[in-house]
């Protein structure tokens, strides 16, 4: 008899499971108040998430004109992150359908990981504040050893931890930071529509783009189809 397919699920979070951009900008706008610099809304913010805290102060600094300033750009991240850690998840929100998502999963005895750029601890943090830290076998945050995604090493440590091979495994995120290291690491990918990405998600090269996390399930079992 063939084994059940997948074995694993790997999800991205900030705007694939969550939506944590007001904390984001809560959490941005007074450090660069303090420096002089204009704040951003909630939708701007959305749009410089994905790539690790230092690239949101780097987008923040280019939209600001102070790009060349790395000196600016150290203490900026130094402060963001204080900021960050005394209040992660006062406005975030789990997104429609994450929690009934991950309860099936799990139901069906599919392994279940997090792999964000976003900083281990604060990841750590968050999961637990929003009552999400049980659902996952393994979560695998930014850590400065450790390359962020478009790099698949993120994805290769959770396939570890979870004891599953690429091939047993599927990659949910929403940005072409996912696809990459899920085209890397050797994992189909799946995206989400509503998420943080800059370009339209359809045009990210994912197997296959949902409109909302109630379609996962569904959009798996057309990968494991198409697998034969």
């Amino acid at each position: 008899m063939a084994e059940p397919w997948p074995q694993a699920v790997l999800f991205d979070l900030d705007g694939t499971l969550i939506d944590s951009a007001g904390d984001i900008a809560d959490a941005l706008n007074p450090v660069l108040a303090r420096a002089g610099l204009a704040p951003f809304s909630d939708a701007e913010v959305r749009k410089m998430v994905g790539g690790g805290t230092r690239v949101l102060i780097e987008r923040a600094m280019a939209a600001r004109g102070t790009a060349a300033d790395t000196e600016l750009a150290q203490r900026l991240h130094a402060d963001y992150m204080a900021a960050f850690r005394r209040a992660s998840v006062a406005r975030t929100l789990v997104h429609e359908h994450a929690g009934e998502l991950l309860e099936q999963l799990r139901g069906q005895d599919v392994r279940l990981a997090v792999c964000t750029n976003k900083p281990q601890a604060i990841t750590e943090d968050v999961l637990a504040k929003l009552g999400l830290g049980t659902s996952f076998q393994a979560v695998v945050g930014g850590l400065e050893t450790r390359p962020l995604k478009p790099h698949p090493a993120m994805l290769e440590v959770a396939l570890d931890l979870l004891g599953v091979t690429a091939n047993q495994a599927v990659m949910v995120g929403d940005s072409g930071a996912d696809v990459a290291a899920a085209r890397a690491a050797g994992l189909p990918v799946v995206l989400v529509s509503f998420g943080y990405s800059r370009v339209p998600a359809r045009e990210l090269g994912a197997d296959l783009v949902i409109e909302t996390l109630a379609e996962t399930i569904a959009a798996v079992e057309k990968l494991r189809l198409q697998r034969g």
